[in-house]
């Protein structure tokens, strides 16, 4: 397990990393909306300690969210207020998607000959990691948005065979992390290697840009990721969770 410190160190790197195009903050809550389903940066995030009554914070997020248009995602840390588990629960909010953070030495790996490798998001890198996703409409747009965001050093992978890109991924690289996330192959591609050789490119290219651990959010169902990232050498930092409302 890492300590305070640390794992604030490592939410913070996911906020650069997976950045949202919308934020705001509400004592010591970090709210973030972006569109599209991802949880990760649409949800509230508790960061630091508040002094406000956890009721009525609930409230105030439930609102925000609801001006954003959407309804509030509570993503559960060990950042996050005590008792603020047990609160949105009473409140009827249940836990989706329990996931872990994990966390592995840097190797200089090399990239494979079929891993096209730059250094920021293309219109190219975007529409083959839409299509992979199979996104359209509002959805790819978000996409889109958010991953022109980012602005910490990146690296952009996509896996080549025969003219068509049948994966990609994504690493940030920040104070001597490298955050690898994205990692998508498409379903006729699968069980062959790709997300391997995917990650291992990507890792490599963080180390040499001064990469010297690497990070990763997984969720803890993902019974066909988890096994390649242990192979990879990652162990769990620490677990969290969603509080989303039903229906």
């Amino acid at each position: 397990m890492l300590s305070h410190d640390e794992i604030k160190t490592l939410e913070e790197l996911n906020f650069n990393a997976w950045p949202a195009l919308r934020t705001a903050q509400y004592d010591g809550w970090i709210l973030r909306c972006t569109g599209g389903p991802s949880r990760r940066v649409n949800s509230v995030n508790p960061f630091w300690p508040g002094q406000l009554e956890l009721a009525g914070k609930i409230e105030v997020a439930e609102a925000i969210y609801a001006r954003w248009g959407r309804k509030a995602v509570f993503r559960l840390t060990p950042l996050a207020d005590e008792g603020l588990d047990e609160t949105l629960a009473a409140c009827g909010y249940v836990v989706e998607a329990p996931s872990l953070v994990q966390v592995a030495d840097a190797a200089p790996y090399q990239a494979s000959p079929k891993i096209l490798l730059q250094d920021r998001p293309d219109e190219v890198w975007l529409a083959a990691a839409r299509e992979l996703r199979g996104l359209s409409g509002d959805d790819a747009a978000h996409f889109d948005s958010q991953h022109r965001a980012v602005g910490v050093e990146t690296r952009w992978a996509l896996f080549v065979e025969a003219g068509q890109a049948v994966g990609a991924g994504v690493v940030a690289v920040e104070r001597q992390w490298a955050g690898l996330h994205g990692i998508y192959v498409a379903h006729k591609a699968r069980r062959r290697g790709v997300a391997r050789m995917v990650s291992e490119s990507l890792i490599g290219a963080a180390h040499g840009l001064g990469a010297r651990r690497v990070w990763l959010q997984v969720e803890q169902g993902n019974t066909a990721a988890r096994p390649l990232y242990a192979a990879l050498g990652f162990g769990t930092a620490y677990a969290y969770h969603y509080r989303v409302w039903p229906g």
